[in-house]
């Protein structure tokens, strides 16, 4: 490995002096500095404790341009899930996970590196300690977190100390580590900011209480605090469920009894829930959305999870190019933002366009469930 230290900071402590000092070539303290276990726990104390005392620090710009030689061969960024399947054998079209998906393997292309699923829910799934092996054995030093399976199971935990690891999203609140997730928070307020500047005052929100942790509760709580300055007539509550989605028949309860005039949903089967709910009682309660959709028709900030996906890999690339690696002292959080899109539906049903609200509706509404592709 190039000496990595800075020549124009003076009495600076480079690799090659390390070496010297700890009788041992450069490449063994490069290896230490990177706590590979190719060699001895002892050397590695003994090196580390010596950059440490020395002062020694490596200089980023010779060790990205390092890294990006040794990428003459495509180096894999192991992609780590928890489906109960892999996910080529996920069924139905799983909009947000393949979205997600593209945006990770088109910037990991663009970088030089490729993306190799490792499943760990599988009956045959490696254990922790074994997938720490092989991953370290294939040379593989980037681990991507991708958000799936229930948001309760946690990810396996590997030996982080030789890698360096991204999440997207909050699926491995567990760990501490540098993670990505789509501004949920942003994403609301652009959208009461719309509907208040339009004349709309009785805003629903479609979450249940399930989904509401895998946005960290980002989006609700920037909807509570929206809520917490309207009149008490204006106050709708979230969704009362517990399961992921409730089914048509509380949803459509949930409807009548609040009789909003918009609703912002955070998926898809809840538009359609709403869809049904209009037709059945000849209402026009407007839809926003702000999850990934391939609805072009709705307005709102709909989620771009393949912008989360380039922001993943250019974290975890930033995380490669600068040789870190372990759980960081410091954490960060990267948000990839929304942008609002009107629909001429939410511009003419607008309260200031003359929209009167829902009469309630007579009858009792029939048995139904949501179908989900999620």
């Amino acid at each position: 490995m190039s000496d990595t230290h800075t020549p124009s900071e003076p009495g600076a402590i480079s690799m090659k002096d390390l070496a010297r000092q700890a009788n041992c070539s450069v490449n063994t303290v490069s290896l230490a500095l990177r706590d590979s276990p190719r060699i001895s726990t002892e050397a590695r104390a003994r090196i580390q404790k010596l950059a440490r005392d020395t002062g020694y620090r490596p200089n980023p710009l010779i060790s990205a341009l390092v890294s990006t030689r040794r990428k003459s061969a495509e180096q894999t960024i192991a992609l780590i899930t928890k489906f109960e399947r892999p996910f080529h054998e996920l069924e139905g079209p799983r909009y947000f996970d393949l979205e997600l998906l593209r945006g990770m393997k088109d910037k990991a292309s663009e970088l030089g590196f490729r993306i190799e699923e490792f499943p760990t829910m599988l009956p045959d799934s490696p254990s922790a300690e074994r997938l720490t092996n092989i991953l370290l054995a294939r040379g593989i030093r980037g681990v991507l977190l991708f958000p799936s399976g229930h948001v309760s199971v946690n990810f396996p935990t590997l030996d982080w100390r030789h890698f360096a690891v991204v999440a997207a999203g909050f699926h491995a609140s567990q760990w501490p580590v540098h993670r990505t997730a789509l501004d949920q928070s942003r994403s609301v307020e652009l959208c009461l900011a719309r509907l208040t500047e339009l004349g709309f005052t009785r805003i629903g929100f479609a979450v249940s209480r399930f989904f509401d942790p895998r946005w960290n509760y980002a989006a609700s709580g920037r909807f509570l605090v929206w809520q917490a300055r309207q009149p008490k007539r204006n106050l709708i509550p979230v969704v009362p469920c517990d399961q992921e989605f409730p089914t048509a028949d509380e949803f459509e309860a949930w409807v009548v009894r609040h009789q909003p005039e918009a609703v912002i949903l955070m998926h898809d089967a809840y538009l359609t829930g709403l869809e049904a709910v209009n037709v059945k009682y000849g209402w026009d309660i407007v839809p926003v959305v702000i999850t990934s959709t391939s609805r072009l028709d709705v307005a709102g900030a709909p989620a771009r999870p393949d912008l989360l996906g380039r922001a993943s890999i250019s974290v975890l690339a930033r995380e490669l190019y600068l040789n870190h690696s372990g759980v960081p002292a410091t954490p960060e959080v990267t948000l990839v933002s929304s942008e609002w899109r009107d629909s001429a539906r939410l511009v003419s049903q607008a309260p200031k366009a003359g929209k009167t609200h829902p009469s309630t509706p007579a009858g009792t509404p029939r048995e139904r469930t949501f179908q989900t592709n999620h």
